[in-house]
């Protein structure tokens, strides 16, 4: 890459809104869970068909996302400054770990390189469409990364800059479609994969709304869990009773006559991101 070209981003994020995109929000793209998952997630639900495959280290996580939320931001920054923008930004580790509310240790950067790896080595197919184009594709998450290391005076080795390369289909959404969301930054203090996803769906569908409704068994579903249904609703309860989900609340209504429940999603009232 051309060095002007490897200098675009290595300006700060912090300050800048955080993005999403909203395909990733709608669908179980990531595993939840924080030990490795080496099966496949398999997603259909009539429409749109999802198969994420695991490489050597597991699939890609829900905090390995972190780091594509950061880049998709730096390139929605750009765009917005009406700035030329590529698949390939370069940015520092050490502000990539800060805005992600992550330590700075060696620990951090060596878990960085772990998150890089599944990023690169998870395979997705799906039918979604990007950019008005509906197509069967397969990709990883990042094409290609790198990492820059310098010496410090001392002599000692440290992780300096990140490169990476982002796939097609999120690119083309975002840059031409625009397929983005504004997230709360409290988001990366939810420490559990379950509400991390569940923050993600409340932003993704809650919108204008004051309330959104949705039966406990689809929820699960977008969610991607592997837990059984009754499993699933005791952690879910937990969520609602622990009550730390940014912007949103959560409660759990069971159908009259023994129906289906319902988790039902409302804006808080202090804080409503609309």
């Amino acid at each position: 890459m051309a060095s002007n070209e490897a200098d675009l981003f290595v300006d700060s994020l912090i300050g800048a809104p955080l993005k999403d995109d909203r395909a990733l929000m709608e669908y179980p793209f990531f595993s939840i869970q924080k030990q490795p998952r080496m099966e496949p997630l398999i997603y259909d639900d009539g429409k749109i068909q999802i198969t994420i495959e695991p490489g050597p280290k597991g699939l890609a996580t829900i905090w390995d996302k972190d780091i594509l939320l950061y880049v998709v931001s730096l390139i929605n920054e750009r765009i917005e400054r009406g700035m030329t923008v590529d698949h390939t930004v370069r940015f520092a580790a050490h502000d990539l770990l800060r805005v992600t509310g992550r330590g700075t240790g060696k620990r951090s950067y060596d878990l960085l390189l772990d998150a890089l790896h599944r990023l690169r080595s998870t395979n997705i197919m799906t039918t979604i469409e990007s950019a008005d184009e509906r197509d069967r594709r397969g990709f990883g998450w990042i094409e290609t990364w790198r990492v820059v290391e310098r010496k410090t005076s001392t002599g000692r080795k440290i992780m300096a800059a990140i490169e990476i390369t982002l796939n097609d289909w999120m690119f083309r959404a975002l840059v031409k479609e625009r397929r983005v969301l504004t997230i709360n930054p409290t988001y990366f203090s939810l420490d559990s994969g379950l509400g991390r996803r569940i923050y993600e769906i409340g932003r993704k569908h809650l919108g204008n709304q004051e309330i959104w409704k949705i039966s406990l068994d689809k929820l699960a579903k977008k969610i991607g869990t592997t837990r059984e249904l009754r499993f699933f609703k005791r952690d879910l309860l937990k969520i609602i009773g622990d009550d730390v989900i940014p912007d949103y609340q959560l409660s759990l209504e069971v159908g009259p006559r023994g129906g289906r429940p319902v988790v039902i999603f409302e804006h808080r009232e202090s804080q409503s991101q609309r």
